[in-house]
């Protein structure tokens, strides 16, 4: 027996309304499954709001704004609470409300199933799973999920990962583009902790911001910006969206793991210094997407925390944003370069090229490169420095091993110089090469070379308060000119040369001979290598009352 229920018809004030308390007639009857259908009066389902659909059952209870199913006709009396009749039989006189014929072929169960699941929000649902899923399988990547969840949503929008990377927009004008832009930029400059917080504090103009989850899922699948109505928390389609965008980035998340993983084995071969002959190197690198048929310049680097020395950054999220941001930098300024995260180390073989348009070299071309990757590390890890070093060009493909080597000296060399957050060169770290291999294999020598050379006037320094180590390497470093000398360090020349002949006192080498030069020069990179510093001068504070507290010469 169908079900009959009890209630007044009622029509909707405005679309906002009914949204609210349910769904238009209009909307259920331009469904497919109810193609065909006539409407009786004609225009009758205009305004009219339907909360459910019904059986017409008499014995059932009353039901609010209901769209009654009577394949036997329209019922006589019409039941309360009745806002629309869906009948298959033919309709005679003027009923009051308004009837939906339909043809004979249409089975009921679709029909049904058709309203109900559009009344209830779960058409939307479905509907937006299905544009998303073309897009999913289609491989259209975080771009298309935007396009679909543009026309899904009926707005444009742009979708962020939770470091407010962009991961795709659609439908953006140049002026919400970069009101989008500065609101990210203004999010940042509070800092890699918090930034969601600051973002959606402070807003995009003319937009809302939604962060998209699944249940049951800790990670943040998205954040979404919308310029358009508030998109309800509970809509369907969100749900469908934050779904998607989680398939989306677990797939990506495979596919760069899995290429990291081919890149590491080929890194860590190199590093261990096995032997990869050159047709199998050259073949496993054009699978990664990277071309060293004629092969590289090595750039290594390393992460530094500037106020935790010594700390190991080991973020997997930090470091993975960190590679995102590189192989971009890459993809855009060197393309087919091979670029792994090895244990703490950068590692990246740019390939060789033609020269730039200014005649620059293969070398000259890789530290433009590095220099921007490092002014792109500020805004991609704040608070961490980036430091990197080159190799010379490697022509043979299998020495790529070697030239990865020279960069990690160059490296390992830079940070004992204090150079971190800069870009250090094979070529320009000279002798240093030779004194560091010391260094690594007999500390000892390299020790007691300082002890003969600097460390007297290290003593010296550190007991008077005097210059004689800033004096000398500035003597050495302007080609022994006395001048330049007194000028560069704002005094006077008598007292230059006075320090001078004092170092050779303390040390036991004469600056003006040849072979004393070279010592002193070499035991200054000594020095530097082991990490000794003179000592800063202690000063007393002054007391209340003396010349030096008011600020008076003596």
């Amino acid at each position: 027996m169908l079900r009959r229920v009890t209630t007044r018809t009622k029509r909707a004030a405005a679309p906002a309304e009914a949204a609210a308390t349910g769904r238009p007639l209009a909307e259920i009857l331009a469904l497919p499954a109810f193609e065909g259908a006539e409407v009786l009066p004609a225009g009758g389902a205009e305004g009219v709001v339907v909360l459910a659909v019904v059986l017409d059952d008499p014995s059932a209870p009353a039901q609010e704004q209901a769209l009654l199913v009577s394949p036997g006709g329209v019922p006589k009396p019409m039941p309360p609470g009745v806002v629309a009749v869906v009948t298959r039989a033919a309709v005679s006189g003027r009923p009051r409300v308004p009837v939906v014929v339909i043809p004979e072929d249409r089975p009921w169960a679709e029909l049904i199933a058709a309203a109900h699941a559009h009344i209830s929000g779960q058409s939307r649902d479905i509907d937006a799973r299905a544009a998303l899923r073309r897009v999913l399988i289609a491989g259209l990547g975080t771009p298309g999920i935007a396009e679909a969840a543009a026309e899904v949503l009926g707005s444009p929008v742009a979708i962020l990962d939770e470091y407010l990377d962009v991961l795709g927009t659609s439908g953006l004008t140049d002026a919400r583009d970069d009101a989008l832009a500065d609101a990210i930029e203004g999010a940042r400059t509070h800092g890699p902790a918090s930034l969601l917080g600051p973002f959606t504090e402070a807003g995009v103009k003319g937009a809302h911001i939604l962060r998209l989850t699944s249940p049951g899922v800790d990670d943040l699948a998205g954040v979404l910006v919308a310029w358009a109505t508030k998109p309800a928390a509970d809509d369907p389609a969100l749900g469908a969206l934050a779904d998607a965008l989680l398939v989306e980035r677990r797939r990506e998340d495979t596919r760069v793991d899995t290429e990291a993983r081919l890149r590491g084995e080929l890194i860590e071969e190199l590093l261990a210094g096995e032997v990869v002959s050159r047709e199998s190197l050259v073949r496993r690198a054009r699978h990664l997407g990277a071309d060293l048929t004629n092969g590289a310049v090595a750039l290594v680097g390393t992460l530094h925390d500037p106020h935790d020395e010594g700390r190991v950054i080991s973020d997997p999220r930090l470091i993975r944003r960190f590679m995102q941001q590189t192989r971009g930098v890459l993809e855009l300024h060197w393309p087919k370069a091979l670029v792994d995260w090895h244990e703490g180390l950068l590692v990246i073989l740019l390939p060789n090229r033609a020269e730039g348009e200014d005649g620059e070299s293969a070398e000259e071309l890789a530290h433009t490169l590095a220099r921007r990757l490092l002014a792109a590390t500020g805004p991609t890890v704040p608070g961490l420095t980036l430091t990197l070093a080159l190799s010379r060009q490697q022509d043979d493909p299998e020495r790529l091993g070697s030239a990865i080597d020279e960069a990690q000296l160059a490296l390992s060399i830079g940070e004992k110089l204090g150079r971190a957050g800069e870009v250090v060169t094979f070529e320009e770290t000279g002798t240093y090469k030779l004194l560091f291999q010391v260094f690594a294999d007999r500390p000892e020598e390299l020790e007691a070379f300082y002890e003969q050379t600097m460390a007297p006037l290290v003593r010296y320094d550190e007991q008077y308060q005097t210059e004689l180590v800033g004096t000398v390497a500035t003597y050495l470093d302007l080609d022994c000119n006395l001048a330049a000398t007194a000028q560069t360090l704002y005094t006077h020349r008598h007292t230059i040369r006075y320090r001078l002949d004092r170092i050779t006192e303390l040390a036991g080498l004469d600056i003006g001979k040849t072979d004393d030069r070279e010592k002193l020069s070499l035991g200054l990179k000594a020095m530097r290598l082991l990490g000794r510093k003179v000592a800063p001068p202690m000063r007393e504070k002054p007391q209340h009352g003396t010349k030096a507290a008011r600020g008076t010469k003596g």
